[in-house]
């Protein structure tokens, strides 16, 4: 049994990578705007296999790298349901993720044939990360089953945090979910230069406007500041939490290294090699803080 269940906890860790991977590459693709370089759907220029350039081979390898997933998924959720080891433990959580994922086919297809509207852009963006993220609590709730099964701990759930840190843990996640969707639209609405200075924004003004790019701009600057504010708060409460204090320090690292590069891609005007980890740090956050709210949850 706990071999079984480790071997499946690792199958879809590596499946959460893949699906991480997943959402960097969809940055790429519109960091290089290859987005529309397969103008149809699901089918590339009328083909199943096209001619490839560099943007076309962007965007179809995204593709692809999709379908992948998709299979994995199908694959790991069947053989989860047909063993009654793991049934219980994840039918709920499979079935939220399948959802997530067929929105997410749609939204793809969608984001194509409405020339990359700036909804189905940040919708494509917030459902794949809210899919990897669901993926992360299949795998943990396989982790402990098999932790238990090798006599690792005892069966019972982890022990929840104390009330006030999990109300921070809370804060921080709807900062970080509010983050990402302001990310997803300030790259879909263009506003990612709509400031060309930190700390200031233009002129030597702090916040010149809150209407249109700028203001989406100066939105997301500021919900960045409170989420890292609210990461460091949590890490400094978790410092004697056993199972947290190791994740939360972490997390408000890569807080840190998030707003670093956000300035990074300022000062260098959206520079693709950036904005790519940018967009990696951003799906590692919302994995880690997944992490870090699984033994916070009821």
């Amino acid at each position: 049994d706990a071999r079984f269940l480790t071997h499946l906890s690792h199958a879809y860790a590596a499946l959460v990578a893949l699906t991480a991977g997943q959402l960097v590459l969809g940055a790429l693709v519109r960091a290089h705007g290859a987005g529309l370089a397969c103008p149809d759907w699901p089918l590339c220029w009328g083909a199943f296999v096209p001619q490839l350039d560099f943007r076309v081979a962007f965007e179809y390898g995204h593709r692809i790298t999709g379908a992948v997933v998709s299979l994995l998924f199908l694959g790991l959720t069947a053989t989860c349901l047909i063993s009654p080891k793991t049934r219980g433990l994840t039918a709920r959580w499979s079935a939220a993720a399948g959802l997530l994922l067929l929105f997410q086919v749609v939204l793809g297809g969608l984001t194509v044939l409405h020339l990359l509207a700036a909804w189905t852009v940040t919708a494509h963006l917030a459902i794949g990360n809210l899919f990897a993220a669901t993926l992360l609590l299949v795998q943990q709730r396989i982790s402990d089953a098999a932790s238990a099964a090798r006599g690792g701990r005892a069966n019972a759930p982890p022990k929840r945090p104390r009330r006030g840190l999990r109300l921070w843990i809370g804060a921080a996640g709807v900062f970080l979910a509010f983050q990402v969707v302001l990310g997803g639209l300030v790259s879909s609405r263009y506003a990612g230069l709509a400031c060309l200075e930190w700390p200031t924004c233009a002129g030597g003004v702090f916040f010149p406007s809150f209407e249109g790019a700028q203001g989406l701009h100066l939105l997301h600057r500021t919900n960045g500041y409170l989420l890292l504010a609210t990461l460091l708060l949590c890490a400094f409460l978790a410092r004697r939490e056993p199972r947290l204090a190791r994740l939360t320090a972490l997390a408000a690292l890569l807080g840190l290294v998030q707003v670093g590069l956000g300035i990074a891609n300022v000062l260098l005007r959206l520079p693709v090699e950036v904005t790519a980890l940018h967009s990696a740090g951003a799906a590692g956050l919302v994995l880690l803080w997944t992490a870090v709210a699984h033994p916070a949850s009821p």
